[in-house]
């Protein structure tokens, strides 16, 4: 009887012990909201995202000391809402847009612990659509060059966040010449945004309007949501959507199916906002 109380109390004390160290071996579940996607779906990004979490690849300490799962939202003013209630804990965007944000509202702050990693913007097109790309390319390759793509980025970029008003985008109208329909969403400053007198604005709106001139074409906008962008393509509403691409050597399929995309025309960093200590 003795043994079989002396084995109990072993089994409790052992019990007692890996309890706690379970515990600690738990990492905390980290809620970040970031923009929908058009390659992967919400749960592909979560099971993306946790393929990478216990892999010996994994380079990035927030993902090394979190359990990271993302929520995608259609527009900032969606994601900045859901921070606001609690429902993300870091909204996950591009520096130039953390950076606009922060500018214009103290109740937000820089998150530094966010996982950073390098996005390039290029233009989207249907794979039938390819020639129209490559011209859209070569006209971007040729503003790199000549240092056209700095000068805007100058004016539209780090203008607009430093509380500058840039003159408005004013698109070239060429007679008798192809009208190219481009989809934007309008909700993503200093990059895509709508004006205070309800006209398209922003980095990504000056940088087509170059395009649209040296080209010669002309151009219509469409307002769409970001998730939406891929049935604009496919359905024949838009020719071309802006889009940005993740640099990484684990993120597959970040171009959609059936599409090509331009030449990139900006790169930046993925970086975290939260709201600020009080």
């Amino acid at each position: 009887m003795k043994k079989l109380i002396a084995l109990a109390l072993a089994l409790v004390m052992a019990l007692a012990l890996t309890v706690p160290a379970l515990a600690a071996e738990e990492k905390p579940k980290m809620k970040l909201g970031t923009l929908e996607m058009l390659s992967r779906t919400e749960d592909e990004r979560n099971s993306l995202t946790d393929e990478v979490e216990n892999s010996e690849d994994n380079k990035f300490p927030l993902m090394q000391q979190n359990n990271i799962q993302y929520i995608c939202y259609n527009t900032l003013s969606e994601l900045l809402m859901a921070l606001d209630a609690g429902y993300v804990d870091v909204v996950q965007a591009d520096e130039p847009m953390v950076q606009y944000v922060i500018s214009r509202n103290d109740a937000y702050a820089e998150f530094q612990a966010a996982v950073e990693h390098q996005i390039e913007y290029s233009m989207l097109f249907l794979e039938e659509d390819g020639l129209l790309c490559d011209q859209f390319s070569e006209a971007i390759k040729a503003m790199k060059d000549d240092g056209t793509l700095d000068t805007l980025a100058a004016e539209y970029i780090d203008g607009v966040i430093a509380g500058e008003d840039p003159e408005a985008v004013a698109f070239p109208t060429f007679e008798g010449a192809d009208t190219v329909t481009v989809a934007v969403t309008g909700d993503v400053p200093p990059m895509d945004y709508v004006d205070d007198t309800g006209h398209a604005a922003g980095f990504n709106t000056a940088v087509l309007a170059e395009i649209a001139q040296r080209l010669e074409l002309n151009i219509e906008l469409i307002q769409v949501d970001s998730s939406a962008r891929s049935l604009a393509l496919s359905s024949g509403r838009a020719d071309v959507a802006f889009w940005v691409q993740t640099i990484l050597t684990f993120n597959k399929n970040d171009v959609p199916e059936g599409t090509v995309a331009s030449e990139p025309y900006y790169a930046t960093e993925l970086c975290g906002l939260t709201l600020a200590a009080e």
